[in-house]
């Protein structure tokens, strides 16, 4: 029977020119982090569930692997409940989340002195490259920002995409927007910018942000 209304941890799957394409929702904001900061730089993802997708594009409704195509990105949460445009998940089953194993998109921001920082979640660490040279794609504009899916089928779009099955997506040049908005998807210039902050690339997001002293634990004293 299929649910209402997702939980953290549930496991869905929609349907894509006649393919199944799972994914995980892993946050969702407003209830686990602004609940309790308001004033935290979520904010300006308000609204917002951070989604995974697995890998794989299947045939039937029977998810074979656990490993993810495309990492958590932020989308709009009303947009999978609304009437106007409503996007027909499908519960799959539930899996608790590890917040030590929770990853977020990577970003750019300005920072102080003219200079670009790197941000990701709590983090925001000053790197070594002004903001006259901040990244920029074929079009001029600034890469790496922290854009939201206003559309969550944005990311199966995605997902076929990096899986070489271009022909399955809806939309054809939707890879330009995540491909510009998450270093994560850009092994040069995410290695690049880890250099410069002087951090492995291959530390998990919990070690990291500890590093630095924020626990992301905080948020996880209760349940929703």
């Amino acid at each position: 029977m299929n649910k209402k209304k997702l939980e953290e941890g549930d496991i869905f799957y929609v349907i894509v020119n006649e393919k199944f394409v799972f994914a995980r929702l892993l946050m969702d904001v407003d209830e686990r982090i602004l609940k309790l900061e308001p004033e935290h730089k979520m904010k300006f993802k308000a609204g917002c569930y951070l989604i995974e997708v697995f890998k794989g594009i299947y045939e039937e409704p029977e998810l074979l692997t656990d490993e993810i195509i495309l990492p958590g990105q932020f989308t709009v949460k009303k947009s999978f409940y609304s009437k106007n445009y409503k996007i027909e998940w499908v519960f799959y089953r539930h899996e608790p989340i590890d917040y030590t194993k929770l990853d977020f998109p990577e970003n750019l921001e300005t920072g102080k002195n003219g200079m670009v920082n790197f941000r990701k979640f709590d983090l925001s660490i000053p790197t070594k490259t002004s903001f006259d040279n901040f990244p920029v794609n074929n079009k001029g504009n600034q890469k790496y920002t922290g854009s939201i899916c206003t559309s969550y089928y944005q990311m199966p779009d995605e997902a076929f995409h990096l899986q070489g099955r271009d022909d399955l997506m809806m939309v054809a040049d939707r890879t330009y927007f995540l491909n510009n908005s998450d270093l994560r998807l850009d092994a040069k210039d995410r290695e690049r910018f880890y250099g410069e902050i002087g951090e492995n690339p291959d530390t998990g997001y919990y070690e990291l942000a500890m590093k630095h002293g924020f626990d992301l634990g905080r948020f996880y004293k209760w349940y929703l």
